[in-house]
Order: C-alpha cells, then sequence, then structure tokens
C-alpha cells in the first residue's frame, strides 16, 4: 500500500477564458473543480493505474467536505483529520489568447502541533505499515519548515522508505533527513543547490549533488525535456525522454511521475523500468485539461515509446550529445 500526505491540499478550481483582462468583468467559457494538493495528485494517478492508495491530509470546514466527497466520487481511498480552518481554493486560469495558464494559491488554514501529530498517528494506526509514504506539497501556515525532516526521520525510525516532493527551506530541511527520494524541478534544485542549472552538464552535476545529500534515489523533472535518475545503487545517472505530445496542461505532471514511479518499484520492477513508467504518466498527464491528470490507455501507449539512457557513471559524464543545449 502506498500512502500519501498532503498536509495543504486544496479545491483546485480549473477555469477557461478567451482572455483574462484585469480590472474588467471576465466570462469563463469552460469550469471544472477537482480534488488537488499535490500528495492527493500521487494517489489520483495511482489509482488511475488500479494499484492500492490511501490519501491522507488536512482538511476543514465546507471546502474540505467538499474536498472529501470529490474524493469519494473518484472512489479513492482517503483519510482526513478534520481541522479548524477551511481547506484552501487553488484558481487555474487557462487563457487562449495569450495560450498561456495562470495560477493563484491560497496559503491555506494554520493547523496546529497537535493537527499534525492527529494525522501521524492516525497513518501508524493502519495495518499492515506502508511500503512507503510521501510527503508532498507546501507547508500549511502554522508548520515549522522542518516539519518535513522531523517527519521523515520518524519514518526512518520504522524502516519506511519516504519520498519528498517540496521546495525552499522544507526541501532544504528536509533533505538532511535524508529521504530515499526527492523529487524536485529544475527551479526547486536550483534553489535547494543555490547554482544555477542551465546546462544539461550543470544539471547532470546538480542531480549527483542533490544525492551527496543523502537521498538514495534523485528524480530531477524537466518538463519537455524529460527527467533525470540518479540513483546511489545504480551508480549513475540517466536521462528519459518521451514522445512528443500536444501538451494541454502541464498541471500535476511531476505528480504524476512521482505516481507512476512508485507503481513501478511497488511492483517490483527494476528502478529504470519504474522511471519510465513515471516518465510516461508526466507525459501523459500533460495531455489532459485542465487537472485531470494521466488516464490509463494514454500510459500504456506512451510507455514503449520512453526512451531512458545512461547519461553519467558515478561522476563522470558519459558523452553525453547535448551536454552543451541550455535548458530554457
Amino acid at each position: 500500500m502506498i500512502f500519501t500526505v498532503t498536509l495543504n491540499p486544496s479545491l483546485d478550481e480549473w477555469m477557461t477564458l478567451p482572455t483574462l483582462t484585469i480590472g474588467e468583468l471576465n466570462r469563463a467559457s469552460g469550469f471544472a473543480r477537482y480534488p488537488g494538493g499535490k500528495g492527493i495528485n500521487v494517489s489520483r494517478v495511482i489509482h488511475e493505474l488500479r494499484q492500492p492508495t490511501i490519501a491522507y491530509a488536512l482538511a476543514g470546514g465546507e471546502d474540505g467536505l467538499i474536498l472529501r466527497e470529490l474524493m469519494n466520487r473518484l472512489s479513492i481511498r482517503h483519510a482526513f483529520v478534520e481541522i479548524a480552518g477551511a481547506t484552501r481554493n487553488n484558481y487555474k486560469i487557462q487563457t487562449r489568447h495569450p495560450q498561456t495558464l495562470t495560477e493563484i494559491n491560497a496559503a491555506g488554514p494554520t493547523v496546529s502541533a497537535l493537527d499534525l501529530q492527529r494525522l501521524k498517528r492516525q497513518i501508524l494506526r493502519y495495518r499492515p505499515r506502508p511500503k512507503v509514504v510521501t510527503l508532498s506539497g507546501s507547508l500549511p501556515p502554522g508548520a515549522p519548515v522542518t516539519t518535513y525532516a522531523q517527519w521523515i526521520r520518524f519514518f526512518r525510525r520504522r524502516h519506511i522508505p519516504v519520498v519528498l516532493d517540496a521546495s525552499g527551506a522544507a526541501l532544504r530541511h528536509g533533505l538532511s533527513a535524508r529521504p530515499w527520494m526527492v523529487k524536485p524541478n529544475r527551479q526547486e534544485a536550483e534553489a535547494a543547490l543555490q547554482r544555477r542549472l542551465t546546462t544539461w552538464r550543470a544539471l547532470i552535476a546538480g542531480s549527483q549533488a542533490l544525492l551527496a545529500r543523502g537521498p538514495e534515489i534523485v528524480i530531477l523533472s524537466l518538463g519537455r525535456e524529460g527527467a533525470l535518475l540518479a540513483s546511489k545503487a545504480l551508480r549513475g545517472v540517466w536521462l528519459a525522454t518521451s514522445p512528443a505530445v500536444r501538451v494541454n496542461s502541464p498541471v500535476g505532471s511531476g505528480d504524476s511521475l512521482i505516481g507512476g514511479f512508485l507503481v513501478g518499484w511497488a511492483q517490483r520492477c527494476s528502478l529504470l523500468d519504474a522511471f519510465r513508467l513515471g516518465v510516461a504518466c508526466g507525459t501523459a498527464t500533460a495531455m489532459t485539461p485542465g487537472t485531470q491528470l494521466c488516464h490509463r490507455a494514454d500510459v500504456q501507449r506512451i510507455l514503449p515509446r520512453v526512451r531512458v539512457r545512461q547519461v553519467a557513471s558515478s561522476h563522470h559524464l558519459l558523452g553525453f550529445a547535448v551536454s552543451k543545449v541550455r535548458v530554457p
């Protein structure tokens, strides 16, 4: 069983408009609402791939009730701890002119140490114990920046591997606790390492530098450029690239990568095959509108076309043909 933890979930309100004019009335041509939050997205992908998962989260107020109902409609098993504040709303506004996506994310409700402790106890009560736990997304107000680091140490003492997908101070502190795996994007990796990663050579070196900070696996997601996998077990860095697809919405692609990877790993696939499945899921998600996330049929079509090749061994670059290409 794969557990996902989302401390700051959301209702994702998706709107499509011909154009967006600030200061004037704008009429949406489409609207949809999804259960949101990075960990919840991971559970949605795992469920789509027909594997068992439980989504744990903190939820409160009327919007918390709506979040539960949306999860029920999707038939995704979940266990939410009721908090005093109201679950936040995040807004995704997609316009045709210009063709772009504008996102507005709320901070979320303030949580207490007791809220966090109640959620942790609920996770521990489940039997059998999880194969892996993911800690994903922003920390809500009231949660210390060391929260993920504390939770990683807590689960490591119980021999439960942890995947961390966070940014900023939460990622920096979390790395010090040695999670099993981290999955930053390029901007998050740059912030954690405090240096620019503008070439392939720099990206490969950056994934190795993150690996040296404690995790067993680093997956660096690069959008259209694919993803890098650095692994202590494999003693090298691999690049996965997917076929070109028509991108509808990239929202949730990174979460989908994690979901697909964990499904492959839980099924005892090799790390590279799990990596390939993760990249196929991320690519399939980019094809869907809003925050629909990937469809199993699309993943099955894309998976055979995902290419994985080694680009570094230990600290040595392996004649990487595009090492001088700058990543936008």
